[in-house]
């Protein structure tokens, strides 16, 4: 996590800089790199933003079935704060916080402050999960 207060802030531009959609993906860094410059458009912009992990625990980890509550919350109808998202849910405002801010960590959740108060945002239109299962095709790894 970075030591900037103000790390998962929108840009003063808001969600609109953001792409329509963020892509969750598991694989390396190699391939993350790869998938990323294949989608970029000819203007140089990325159709989608992409957040990697190195497997599919991982992912299970972070996109808990309360998570993607919080997500689903935040998208369809942005919150004035935390604790209004919490009433909503009808959950403990620390839980709440909490999940918030572990989908901030993974720059999934961003924040509009004014004030004191913090409004949660996710700038993406749609989350879109990318998981690949695919058979083993090294010959190395073949079964006797």
């Amino acid at each position: 996590m970075s030591d900037n207060p103000n790390a998962h802030e929108l840009d003063a531009h808001g969600a609109e800089t953001y792409p329509e959609t963020l892509r969750i993906t598991v694989g390396s860094a190699g391939d993350v790199f790869n998938r990323a410059r294949d989608q970029l458009t000819t203007d140089g912009v990325a159709d989608a933003a992409v957040r990697s992990f190195e497997s599919i625990a991982d992912v299970r980890q972070l996109l808990t079935d309360r998570r993607v509550e919080v997500m689903r919350a935040i998208m369809t109808d942005t919150p004035e704060s935390i604790s209004s998202l919490a009433d909503r849910l009808d959950r403990n405002y620390a839980d709440v916080h909490g999940d918030v801010q572990v989908l901030a960590e993974h720059h999934i959740v961003y924040f509009e402050t004014e004030g004191r108060s913090k409004r949660p945002v996710i700038p993406y239109g749609r989350v879109h999960l990318d998981i690949e299962v695919a058979g083993d095709t090294e010959p190395d790894h073949a079964l006797a």
